[in-house]
């Protein structure tokens, strides 16, 4: 974030305002460390306490120097506490640490790189799925959008380690890439299949080559949402009657009727069981579609 870069900067800017005058100090007065630090602290303060050691117009200087910088950077460090009290951001910062802390305990977990309005489809839908997942954003705007309806979203570029590490790529169960530039989701693929071999990728492509490149770097599926799209529109108007039934067939009134991968297990107890023998519709109500052996 923002406000934490910027607490940050003031931060070092003390640090090193206050190495730079002790060291100062120690050579132009022949003081020791504690006398320098005093003279550093008095001076960046304004104060005007006794000066200590042999003063010279260099030490003058020197002081009229340190007193233009240690005024600058309090008056900015003011400035920039006023403002993120007024704005409310020390309480954003807080949440984003919080939100930082919640982010590394996952695991098992879905990255979705990207915040346009095909990962809003996806979001939506892993929020109705309850599903545990962390956004990655580079736009501000939805990154508080997100946090302040406690999504999970890390700030950056999806295409970097640091960003995919911060997000636990490593422990992440999946990964989807709707970013909309082709270039930045062969990278995002690639950067993630690299430190990571197992994850499955999903990525969107934007070109029939591109879903070959994707592909090639280590995606497990490509989808392109305007071929989807299209077909689907070109389906309406050629065949309604069908694309209707089968609409009507996985809905029921305002449930979705949602297609299920089971994995049967060694040593489970419809393993080597014939449909009928399991008896699946009569003990779960559903209705077992295909069965493939792997």
């Amino acid at each position: 974030m923002e406000e934490k870069r910027k607490l940050k900067f003031i931060f070092y800017a003390f640090v090193l305002l206050l190495i730079i005058g002790i060291i100062g100090y120690m050579k132009l007065l022949e003081i020791d460390f504690v006398d320098a630090l005093y003279m550093t602290v008095i001076t960046i303060s304004t104060v005007g306490f006794t000066e200590l050691g042999k003063t010279s117009n260099k030490s003058e200087i020197f002081s009229v120097i340190m007193i233009f910088l240690g005024v600058g950077i309090v008056g900015y460090a003011f400035t920039t506490v006023v403002a993120m009290l007024v704005e409310g951001k020390f309480l954003d910062l807080w949440k984003g640490n919080k939100m930082e802390r919640k982010i590394a305990a996952l695991n098992n977990h879905y990255i979705i790189c990207g915040s346009g309005e095909l990962a809003e489809v996806i979001i939506n839908k892993f929020i109705d799925e309850k599903l545990d997942f962390v956004v990655i954003t580079d736009k501000h705007e939805d990154l508080d959008d997100y946090s302040h309806h406690n999504i999970l979203v890390i700030e950056g570029h999806s295409t970097e380690e640091e960003i995919l590490e911060k997000a636990g790529v490593t422990k992440a169960k999946g990964l989807i890439s709707t970013l909309d530039s082709e270039v930045d989701n062969i990278v995002t693929v690639l950067t993630a299949r690299n430190l990571n071999k197992k994850i499955y990728i999903i990525a969107n492509s934007i070109t029939k080559a591109g879903s070959k490149k994707l592909l090639k770097v280590g995606a497990n599926k490509t989808l392109s949402a305007v071929e989807i799209s299209g077909k689907r529109m070109a389906s309406l108007m050629i065949k309604p009657n069908i694309i209707s039934f089968l609409d009507v067939a996985t809905r029921i009134g305002d449930v979705e009727l949602d297609l299920e991968e089971v994995i049967i297990k060694k040593d489970s107890y419809l393993e080597n069981k014939t449909i009928l023998q399991a008896q699946i519709p009569q003990k779960t109500g559903l209705i077992v579609l295909a069965i493939k052996k792997i």
